[in-house]
């Protein structure tokens, strides 16, 4: 590279004028000069074999001719190190006053000749500048502090980069070393804790699936399904500019992850950016001689929670307690006990058969990283292996990736992004003919039924289970089996070019593709000698995704004297279309040949689906800061969507920002007593958003097949308009307010940042569940109706130091948000009590995703308090002692009327939506030692565990030992047991199963969510093996959890059905760097 060329770098980057007489120095002259560290660093580099130095002044970097004289000059000699004791490569060292000056070479040592009263400034990028009196002294020993302010530090916003301290939009940004080393598959689990409003909760360990739901600042939409479920407020997740999944990227190659959390930051993505966007940034290959870094972890997972079942004999007893009769006599009973004829009287521990005590999981990940300075790249290639806690449940995950950085011209650059992913999820799936479903239904199955029947029996086979069926562990050791490989391949090239000083043209095209097959086999399975499950069968579908984009920006960036002033205009096309094909066939003649063609024809079955959707969109920005004291940004994106009508297709949403940065005032600046405040600042700003993600054509009709008309006494096969839809649908559409207040204290030594937002979402799509017309007869379709507002605060507040050997760093956050539904529109239902809703988990002026119930006063005692309580005749006609009493806190005048009316006298119990959301991250390295801690948690939530994970011998199923041991008893009567009297129930929802505050929990939880213990060894000991660093640790993710849940149950997950155990995880890793 040039001389000449550097230098134009430099301008570009810094903004600066590099002024210089071609007679004083070659600027044709090639050289080798590295781009890392800091401006002195590189100009020093530049200059060192030249006649010349440079002086900075403002804004222009003046090059001059070195002086002639050399009196009083002593050679001195240093080392400079960083705080853990490590070699600092390429630190600057400069004679204060001056531009003569060196940098450190490989061992951190650096060699110079000077004034022997000269003064030295030592200083590299993140480290705060150190100033040593020379006087003359021969040698130095310099250890560096890291820089804590990080005013000169870059977040990552949309369609670019911005320094930290102009940033007036909210932004949480964490780098790589927060995502190292975490031994958890899904990437969006990593995020927990980690940055105040946003939101992630992991509702299963299901080895593979993408279970951590993430939300930035509350929900920001609904619709007929839980808030969990649905995928209307799904944040946008972009990788390196295109939109992919969180969960498919290697955690070691992401270089940075920022979430844009208001409107002024995520305006620019217009119609999909209401519910936040993240992007994500991965690693791109450095100047330099080839690095190759290993990194590897093994360990084992284990169930944060696991519910505890009585034994048989115990079931027999309770059940007899519950029925009111002997349904099982005493010599029964003492059979299951005794275990004398286990073939019929069994204690079978269907979890334990069912359910691995631990589960292997291994990560490998091998990365290549070098290149000239004109060409950088880096190649990395992952590997993934976990054991699911179900036996035969496996996932495997195969990362590459290659990233290649090329300087065609000094003014044109070229990025390739390439990265491929392969992945494979096993599971067991049931034989054919039984009631449940793949792993899931296994693991339900397994909590469900009692253990009285065996899985072998002693001849050999299995036995016939509760429902003639087997039981779950026979199902697994049956040929049944689910299988899905998914191959995806995401591309993007990138073009950059600087015609002209300051105007930077750019054009990215990207295309992803993604190919996924689900295969079910569903065995036949015979039961003891006389009964086979089936018939067998297979369904296999195939799914192909494919995204298609361009994108095309122009940036204008220039500063006249303490003005400065940024411009961004862009254009973006996107297309994404998706093929799925199913094939159905049963009575296999086997179980070796799981292959479509070797069912038989007479039941087969076909199916497919297509859709596309695309978007085109303008959008730009402008910014402006005077002396990087007031700031002033506005965006603004207009979007054009397939989804929706012609008149209803575009949409504008525009974003405005100001900030204030008070520490650059002179009443603070100038002021020596208030020269601890580093950095103060405060920020404001409003704008629209809009949400695109309600399906693919809501706005036309379709016919639906399976209509059939009657033609005499037979019945011809037809289609039908089926739902009167609305043609002028639009978006949904979310407004912002966002205040703030950041600030930096003491160099660093403390930050705090608290901010205000404030959330409307209007023109919600919603239907009214089970809407038909009685005039058309035709179902009712979504309407742009709903109304909701998420409001709140975040804090955070940072703290880092160096006692002694010992380096610290902590940081806490705290989130409150309150949602509250404002309108359903069509589905504002005037129900008797004085609540609008519908009547289920939706009412106006209360949270989404509500428990909606009874409020209880304990159970009874004895018949005299059923006859002196409140008449429940509605809900419990025939009371018993050990039923639950239900208060009357309403009636048809508005006052209790002493009647329990499901009409009048259910309430708002709580949400699944936690109001609080808070996360403590500590870090701190002694000598060679280092240790991070992270803790998360939730507050102000509600759950409920019903059905089989809650109630007793529902749909024959199984007990637990807390409800068994805190079941009402009549001999001790107890106001408030943990668990009414027993009852069988049957697959009925009884009278003591109402929704009620009975059943509802303190769903609150504070998670140790990793914990991470390393050792580095010392460069002495590699120095002769050739190895750059080395360091062994230990980690785990979810050891520790403190809650009021349910014994057995853990919180975040907060559902009954479906229950797949959390996972923690247990590793032992290394790093290796070459």
């Amino acid at each position: 590279m040039t001389i000449k060329a550097i230098f134009a770098e430099i301008e570009k980057q810094t903004n600066t004028s590099v002024d210089y007489d071609e007679s004083i120095i070659d600027v044709g002259k090639k050289i080798s000069a590295t781009k890392s560290g800091t401006l002195s660093t590189v100009l020093d580099q530049t200059l060192k074999n030249t006649n010349c130095l440079y002086t900075i002044k403002g804004k222009h970097i003046v090059i001059s001719p070195k002086p002639k004289g050399k009196e009083n000059l002593i050679k001195t000699r240093g080392t400079v190190l960083d705080e853990k004791g490590d070699a600092v490569i390429g630190a600057s060292v400069v004679v204060k006053g001056t531009n003569s000056g060196t940098v450190s070479d490989l061992d951190g040592q650096f060699e110079l000749e000077l004034d022997e009263n000269a003064v030295l400034v030592i200083s590299y990028l993140g480290y705060l500048p150190q100033d040593f009196a020379v006087e003359g002294n021969t040698f130095f020993s310099v250890n560096l502090r890291e820089d804590t302010q990080f005013l000169d530090e870059v977040v990552v916003v949309g369609y670019g980069i911005q320094k930290k301290v102009n940033v007036i939009g909210s932004i949480a940004q964490i780098g790589s070393e927060k995502l190292e080393n975490r031994a958890t598959p899904m990437l969006s689990n990593a995020l927990t804790g980690q940055m105040s409003g946003v939101t992630v909760v992991q509702r299963s360990g299901r080895p593979g699936e993408s279970s951590g739901k993430i939300r930035v600042r509350g929900v920001g939409s609904f619709d007929d399904k839980d808030e969990y479920s649905s995928t209307k407020s799904d944040a946008l997740v972009l990788i390196d500019g295109l939109p992919g999944d969180l969960n498919d990227i290697n955690p070691e190659d992401v270089e940075s992850i920022s979430v844009l959390k208001d409107a002024s930051t995520a305006a620019i993505y217009g119609s999909r950016a209401a519910n936040g966007v993240i992007l994500v940034t991965t690693k791109t290959g450095k100047e330099g001689k080839v690095s190759i870094a290993y990194n590897a972890y093994a360990g084992f997972n284990k169930a944060t929670a696991f519910p505890e079942f009585v034994n048989s004999w115990e079931y027999a007893t309770l059940m007899n307690e519950a029925q009111g009769r002997e349904v099982y006599t005493a010599q029964d009973i003492q059979k299951y006990r005794d275990g004398s004829d286990l073939d019929n009287y069994a204690n079978s521990k269907y979890l334990d058969e069912v359910f691995s005590e631990n589960g292997f999981q291994t990560g490998h990940d091998l990365t290549l990283n070098g290149g000239s300075s004109s060409n950088r790249y880096l190649l990395s290639v992952g590997y993934l292996s976990q054991d699911g806690l179900v036996k035969k449940n496996n996932y495997e995950r195969y990362n590459t990736r290659l990233n290649l950085v090329s300087d065609l011209l000094p003014n044109l650059k070229i990025t390739t992004r390439l990265s491929g992913i392969y992945s494979m999820r096993n599971e067991p799936s049931v034989p054919g003919g039984i009631d449940a479903d793949n792993v899931m239904g296994i693991a339900e199955y397994a909590v469900r039924f009692p253990g009285l029947h065996p899985t072998k029996l002693s001849n050999g086979t299995y036995g016939r289970g509760p429902k003639l069926q087997g039981t779950p562990r026979a199902w697994i050791d049956s040929d049944s089996f689910f299988e899905n490989p998914n191959f995806k391949v995401n591309s993007n090239i990138r073009l950059d070019y600087t015609p002209i000083k300051d105007l930077q043209l750019s054009a990215l095209g990207g295309y992803n593709y993604e190919n996924q097959e689900l295969k079910r086999y569903r065995s036949s399975f015979k039961l003891g000698n006389d009964i086979t499950i089936g018939p067998s069968s297979l369904r296999h579908e195939m799914q192909k995704t494919i995204y298609k984009t361009f994108q095309a920006t122009a940036q204008y960036g220039k500063s006249i004297q303490e003005h400065s002033f940024a411009a961004l205009a862009g254009y973006s096309w996107e297309d994404q279309s998706y093929r799925t094909l199913v094939g159905f066939r049963d009575k296999f003649p086997g179980n070796d040949l799981p292959f479509l063609n070797a069912g038989s024809p007479d039941n087969q079955q076909s199916g497919g689906n297509a859709y596309e959707w695309a978007i085109q969109s303008l959008f730009g920005r402008l910014q402006y800061n005077y002396k990087e004291r007031y700031l002033f940004e506005s965006t603004v994106r207009y979007d054009g969507s397939s989804r929706f009508s012609k008149g209803e297709k575009y949409g504008f949403f525009p974003s405005l920002a100001a900030g204030w940065r008070m520490s650059e005032e002179a009443f603070i600046k100038d002021k020596e007593n208030l020269n601890w405040i580093s950095n103060l600042k405060i920020k404001a700003s409003w704008g629209i958003l809009g949400n695109q993600n309600i399906g693919n054509y809501p706005y036309q009709s379709v016919y639906q097949l399976g209509q059939n008309y009657p033609f005499g006494e037979n019945y011809a096969q037809g289609a039908a308009i089926t739902t009167a839809v609305d043609p002028s649908i639009r978006w949904e559409e979310t407004q912002t307010i966002d205040g703030g207040l950041e600030g930096v204290f003491w160099n660093g030594l403390i930050s705090t940042n608290i901010s205000y937002f404030y959330r409307k979402t209007q023109d919600i799509l919603y239907k009214p569940s089970g809407s038909v017309s009685s005039i058309l007869g035709l179902r009712i379709s979504e309407m742009n109706t709903g109304k909701l507002k998420n409001e709140g605060w975040e804090f955070e507040l940072g703290h880092r130091n160096k006692i002694g050997n010992v380096s610290y760093n902590m940081n806490a956050n705290f989130t409150i948000i309150n949602n509250k539904l404002l309108s359903l529109g069509v589905g504002n239902v005037d129900q008797l009590n004085g609540m609008v809703g519908n009547g289920s988990n939706l009412f106006v002026g209360y949270p989404i995703d509500m428990y909606y119930g009874y409020q209880t006063d304990g159970v009874f005692l004895n018949q005299q308090d059923i006859d002196t309580w409140y008449d429940q005749s509605k809900i419990n006609p025939k009371p018993q002692i050990g039923d639950i009493r239900y208060k009357d806190i309403s009636g048809p005048d508005g006052v209790p009327d002493g009647k329990v009316d499901p009409n009048y006298d259910r309430v708002s119990l709580g949400s699944r939506i936690p109001q609080y959301t808070f996360g403590i991250n500590i870090g701190a390295d002694y000598k060679k030692f280092d240790l991070q801690l992270q803790f998360q948690g939730v507050s102000k939530v509600k759950g409920m565990l019903d059905t089989y994970a809650g109630w007793a011998f529902w749909s024959e199923g199984n007990i637990q030992r807390w409800q068994a041991d805190g079941r009402f008893d009549p001999e001790s009567p107890e106001r408030n047991p943990a668990y009414p009297r027993l009852e069988d129930l049957g697959n009925m929802v009884g009278p003591n199963t109402q929704t009620s505050d009975f059943w509802t929990l303190d769903a609150s939880y504070l998670r140790l969510k990793n914990v991470q213990v390393g050792y580095t060894l010392p460069k002495s000991v590699l120095k002769n093996m050739k190895i750059a660093s080395l360091r062994f640790y230990m980690s785990s993710e979810n050891p520790i959890s403190w809650n009021k849940y349910r014994d057995g149950w853990d919180p975040e997950i907060n559902t009954s059905g479906n229950y797949y155990p959390i996972l923690a995880t247990y590793t032992f890793g290394l790093n290796l760097k070459f």
